[in-house]
């Protein structure tokens, strides 16, 4: 479990990232939300590591991969890519839990399939421009 715990940090750390170089591009007050519940999400899974490893992590091996500049349509995708695996590991972890616990994951579980599903609509629309222009 620790190693899925683990995976799930990264994941959210690298996803946060993008959102912070997507907010760069745009001043949409969309991504400053995105970027605060990421930033939750981030702290939430650093002390859940921390109670059950003991130990801290930060998720910047996953972060500094990602720091190159990269164009909006390839942050989306990858942004997508990144909340799906999220809600694929909370899936796995939450067999694990129960109560509290277990809703709380369930609930990023949830979150974590809503926001796939809208950066896979977003990149399509960023897709279809670009083709269209």
């Amino acid at each position: 479990m620790i190693m899925l715990i683990k995976k799930l940090l990264e994941t959210t750390a690298a996803a946060e990232e993008k959102a912070r170089q997507l907010a760069e591009m745009e001043t949409d007050e969309a991504w400053a939300v995105y970027l605060a519940e990421a930033e939750r999400q981030r702290k939430l899974w650093q002390y859940v590591h921390y109670l059950v490893a003991g130990a801290n992590a930060d998720g910047r091996a996953e972060r500094e991969q990602s720091k190159a500049g990269a164009p909006r349509c390839d942050l989306l995708q990858a942004m997508a890519a990144a909340e799906w695996e999220k809600a694929m590991l909370c899936q796995n972890v939450c067999q694990s839990l129960n109560g509290a616990a277990k809703q709380a994951v369930d609930a990023v579980f949830r979150q974590a399939l809503r926001y796939s599903g809208q950066f896979l609509a977003m990149a399509y629309d960023e897709r279809a421009r670009q083709t269209a222009d």
